[in-house]
């Protein structure tokens, strides 16, 4: 894909994750005020004046971030560079996930054990100053 198009992908993606956010954000603000309801539109439950309001409110957001003059060239900028990333293979990637589950689990024990020893030590302390 060129970088124009990723760019537009990732413009989707901020009026999907955008219309989500002012959303849930009504719903909250528009239960909050006493004497409204939320009233479902079409006689559907998904289809309600907050979801109709976001989806203004995303669209609204997304096409002002799209017509602002740098936001486009800096996303094109970040899919080049990301295109430049040498991502690691899938082997890879399960050695350095074992790697990190391995060390973490033997950090967790030895943190245990001392957790366990220091336990013991002011337990002592503390029983013997009775």
């Amino acid at each position: 894909m060129t970088i124009s198009k990723w760019v537009n992908v990732i413009f989707a993606c901020v009026a999907m994750i955008s219309f989500v956010v002012f959303n849930k954000s009504l719903e909250w603000l528009w239960s909050s005020v006493e004497g409204l309801t939320n009233q479902s539109l079409l006689g559907s439950t998904y289809i309600t004046t907050t979801s109709i309001i976001a989806a203004a409110l995303a669209a609204a957001f997304t096409f002002w971030l799209y017509r602002r003059p740098g936001t486009f060239s800096y996303l094109g900028e970040v899919v080049v560079e990301l295109d430049k990333v040498t991502w690691p293979t899938l082997d890879e990637t399960k050695r350095s996930t074992l790697i990190v589950i391995v060390f973490t689990v033997l950090l967790s024990s030895y943190l245990a054990v001392f957790d366990q020893i220091w336990k013991w030590v002011t337990d002592f302390i503390i029983k013997a100053g009775v």
